[in-house]
């Protein structure tokens, strides 16, 4: 099956989140699933105790393309574990209009829109295509203060924007490659559409709930990813 680039974007995308940052999962009835991970140099940033007194790595329990419509209370099915879960939407439903693909055509032959290709007047075209990334965190089973949970909500907040900004712009092993399906090659959709850049431009955070341990931590992160088609 073969994907429009827009939704191969946040497949990719999600993959990439999923393949380096993970929370604690447990059954309905206790049984651990999974054990939380993340690179090994960030654990220390990430790590904090739980209020039973255990060590835990702070990471999503969910990673959704679109909305996520479910209780999202105890997505861990551990209420010492904050429920943490992102969502990965195209453009921005909050501001439809301030948040959009738009389109560059070349214009001029000595102009080129991708970084491999000689440019075609009236052929090639560059496409901006604009995504959100939020991630919503309840502490209020966890117990983290308000001083705790701001240091791990925004730590995963500066995780994310490095996990969404392209390799070759931030060279580390958890940056994404903007791999397709394979895993190995770059996405490129049937319409010879491709990635060649990403970034997270714009990024808000804020905190909800109140004290002394019933807190939520909102980030938002504005993402660009930079597409080129070749002339057909």
């Amino acid at each position: 099956m073969s994907y429009p680039i827009v939704y191969g974007l946040m497949k990719s995308l999600k993959d990439h989140i999923e393949s380096v940052w993970g929370s604690d999962l447990y059954t309905p009835t206790g049984v651990q699933t999974q054990v939380a991970y993340c690179p090994n140099e960030l654990t220390d940033m990430l790590s904090y105790v739980d209020k039973d007194g255990t060590s835990r790595v702070f990471g999503p329990c969910r990673v959704n393309i679109g909305r996520l419509q479910e209780d999202s209370l105890n997505l861990a099915n551990e209420l010492a574990v904050p429920s943490s879960y992102i969502e990965i939407v195209s453009n921005d439903y909050e501001e439809v209009e301030a948040w959009r693909h738009t389109m560059s055509r070349s214009v001029s032959p000595a102009q080129q829109l991708g970084p491999e290709f000689p440019v075609m007047v009236g052929g090639e075209h560059a496409m901006t295509r604009r995504f959100i990334v939020k991630m919503i965190t309840y502490f209020l089973e966890s117990d983290q203060d308000n001083e705790e949970t701001n240091r791990l909500g925004h730590a995963g907040c500066s995780f994310l924007e490095s996990i969404c900004t392209a390799h070759w712009e931030m060279p580390n092993p958890w940056a994404w490659k903007l791999y397709g399906r394979d895993s190995q090659t770059i996405i490129q959709d049937q319409f010879g559409e491709k990635p060649w850049g990403s970034y997270a431009p714009v990024s808000h955070t804020r905190t909800r709930g109140g004290p002394p341990a019933d807190y939520i931590f909102d980030t938002k992160l504005y993402v660009e990813v930079y597409c080129y088609k070749d002339a057909q």
